[in-house]
């Protein structure tokens, strides 16, 4: 069986996160952020220290180590009986974040709707970013160097997903608004 799945796709600071954790709180959807899965490592484990120093340069976490960290964490959600793979769809955030995760996870996960949060002003993303590190205690937000790597890696290595996935699963949705008006774009491009 396949995992049933929305893809949340934008560039750092676009409201991926804010979108997944407003989605999970509605009954059947599971919100699954790669990013927090990894922040929520403990710091002084080899994978924890691993993550931080990717994380610290901007960097990406390589695919193998990123797949296999959110494989072992869907199996406990399902184990712990808080994900029911029958009824419920994960709300993917943060993965697949390239080509080659897509083609990794594409024998166990079934996009069925991407929503791309587009906010092509990278002043508001650099912005939102910046508040988000005293906000949400997110300290790989605090460099601006590192904002504007994440930013690159973004538009070189994630956008691309946009050319890998069926056109008519995608729906672009101006990430520039409150994120109520977002929400409601994602919910009613839901069937």
């Amino acid at each position: 069986m396949k995992f049933r799945s929305l893809l949340l796709l934008g560039a750092p600071g676009s409201g991926k996160g804010t979108q997944g954790q407003l989605l999970a709180q509605i009954p059947g959807f599971i919100h699954l952020s790669s990013g927090e899965l990894f922040r929520a490592l403990d710091p002084g484990s080899d994978l924890g220290k691993l993550f931080r120093q990717y994380s610290d340069q901007g960097q990406l976490v390589p695919d193998d180590l990123t797949i296999r960290v959110w494989q072992g964490h869907v199996q406990t959600l399902i184990d712990s009986g808080r994900y029911h793979p029958a009824t419920d769809l994960l709300v993917l955030d943060g993965i697949p974040r390239n080509v080659n995760q897509l083609a990794k996870l594409s024998a166990s996960v079934d996009i069925l709707h991407v929503f791309h949060l587009s906010c092509p002003n990278r002043d508001v993303l650099i912005q939102r970013l910046a508040t988000r590190v005293h906000q949400a205690n997110r300290a790989d937000d605090a460099d601006p160097k590192v904002i504007l790597r994440r930013i690159t890696i973004y538009e070189t290595e994630t956008k691309p997903l946009l050319g890998a996935i069926p056109q008519e699963r995608i729906h672009n949705i101006d990430a520039d608004q409150l994120p109520y008006q977002v929400l409601r774009q994602i919910l009613n491009s839901l069937p």
